[in-house]
């Protein structure tokens, strides 16, 4: 049986077909409960079809003969003006225009979904997007992304570059997501869609989450309800800089980008470049707001969480009973309290190393990896020991992709930090704060080595804290070239 809503949907797309292609090539990617069509019709625009309830193959078929709705599946910049778009290009020789067509798809089968590739080209210049969608068969979520190409004799600059496109039916829709501030984190914000458009984003460059989410629900029946209604989740699964816009202008649909904030990050695409774009995570459910966030939390235990299927253990933090002044008995104390409580971990937090500089005021060390034996006369093997003897485990605190002016890294390496050239340092937390340089090759080299060699010296570690305490504040690469400072955010 076809639901009401789903067989109205159906009957209208059959009536479309003199405005729509009476041939479409309809694919269909389905999860256990949803699917998501589009028309990948060969030398035609790509065209968004259909996102909701699972269809069967009798509604594909519908489908087929009722053509398309006709809204673009992924809008690009140029020809109509006024109109959203989720990329935009400067070519080599500065058209800012862009004209996609379908040139072929492909579908492939990994173990537990189902990859769909259509390759659209533009009709000038050798200029490709691949916009690809994953449909799991065991968790109803949908992820998509693009790969966009230079086959141009130079440069291309990219301007916008959006990961994902969805069109949303106007009505009776509202948005929820979270925002908030150190301390306050995800508050929830509830608002029905109104004409305008509506930006969720973030320009912290450390830190994407402690702010405004990367995360959103559309509940598709009035106000967002826990259990009951038809509500579409979606989220960037990206660490840096992203922005969520959701644009709602005469047409009769919301629409909603997802991708990396282009704010200062224009991107140069070489010659015979391709740029890959993070995943946005799609998903549907007619069992609310809560429906929606089960499907996440699945889709993530299974896939996005390093043993995700595992409970977590009880754990106790040394820094608010400590703070920085971490010394061996008090470590051996806590975890003596932990265990007695019933707990299975006990963290050491900030403090514990620094050589030259001491650890013991938060303006210096940060990247003076080393054991501070004033603190830790046995140091980390014997908080180790004294954990196994307690019967718990043992956790420990990093920050490696920062570091203090007042450090034996910075005096070595000042030039492995993010810098604005010709400005003064803007320092963060303790006055001395900064952040490495992530961008540089070498940098990304001493940053892994810092929790590999932790990790292999000390294996029975079983936690880490990786800590995040300052955002980038001078925007500057002292690795990267002049025309590609605009890269910092992503590289």
């Amino acid at each position: 049986m076809i639901n009401f809503s789903k067989r109205i949907f159906l009957q209208a797309l059959a009536l479309m077909t003199l405005s729509g292609v009476a041939n479409a090539e309809n694919i269909s990617m389905s999860t256990p409960k949803t699917s998501l069509v589009v028309d990948a019709t060969k030398g035609g625009a790509f065209k968004f079809v259909y996102y909701g309830d699972k269809l069967t193959d009798a509604d594909i078929a519908t489908l087929q003969a009722g053509g398309t709705a006709g809204k673009d599946a992924y809008p690009v910049y140029g020809m109509i003006g006024e109109s959203a778009a989720a990329l935009s290009v400067r070519h080599a020789d500065g058209n800012m225009t862009l004209e996609m067509d379908v040139d072929s798809y492909t579908t492939t089968t990994e173990k537990n979904a189902k990859v769909l590739k259509v390759k659209l080209k533009d009709r000038v210049y050798p200029f490709y997007v691949t916009v690809c969608y994953r449909a799991y068969n065991d968790v109803d979520i949908i992820e998509m992304w693009t790969e966009i190409s230079n086959g141009e004799k130079s440069t291309v600059t990219l301007s916008q570059f959006d990961s994902a496109y969805l069109p949303i039916r106007r009505g009776n829709v509202w948005m929820s997501h979270f925002y908030g501030a150190w301390a306050n984190e995800a508050q929830l914000s509830e608002e029905e869609l109104k004409p305008g458009t509506f930006i969720i984003d973030n320009h912290d460059g450390t830190r994407n989450a402690q702010t405004s989410r990367g995360e959103v629900m559309f509940s598709l029946d009035g106000k967002g309800q826990k259990n009951t209604g038809r509500v579409i989740g979606a989220a960037i699964c990206y660490s840096g800089n992203y922005k969520l816009r959701t644009v709602t202008d005469e047409s009769e649909y919301h629409q909603f980008f997802a991708g990396i904030d282009e704010y200062n990050s224009e991107y140069h695409l070489a010659k015979n470049e391709t740029f890959t774009t993070p995943v946005t995570a799609f998903s549907y459910s007619k069992e609310g707001m809560s429906g929606v966030s089960r499907n996440f939390h699945r889709w993530g235990r299974q896939y996005k969480l390093m043993n995700g299927n595992v409970e977590r253990k009880i754990l106790l933090n040394s820094w608010e009973g400590v703070y920085l002044n971490i010394k061996e008995p008090e470590m051996a104390q806590m975890m003596a309290d932990i265990k007695s409580m019933g707990g299975e971990l006990f963290v050491m937090d900030d403090g514990w190393f620094g050589n030259k500089y001491k650890r013991s005021i938060d303006n210096c060390a940060l990247g003076d990896w080393v054991v501070d034996k004033d603190k830790l006369p046995h140091g980390i093997d014997g908080l180790l020991a004294e954990a196994k003897k307690q019967g718990i485990k043992f956790g420990i605190w990093l920050e490696p992709e920062m570091s203090n002016t007042k450090s034996e890294l910075f005096e070595k390496h000042p030039e492995w930090v993010v810098k604005a050239p010709h400005r003064d340092l803007k320092c963060g937390r303790g006055g001395t704060q900064v952040v490495l340089d992530l961008s540089n090759p070498k940098v990304q080299d001493f940053v892994f080595s810092i929790v590999d060699d932790m990790m292999t010296k000390y294996p029975e570690i079983d936690y880490i804290k990786w800590d995040a305490n300052m955002n980038i504040s001078n925007h500057g690469s002292q690795y990267l070239t002049a025309n590609n400072q605009s890269h910092l955010f992503i590289e």
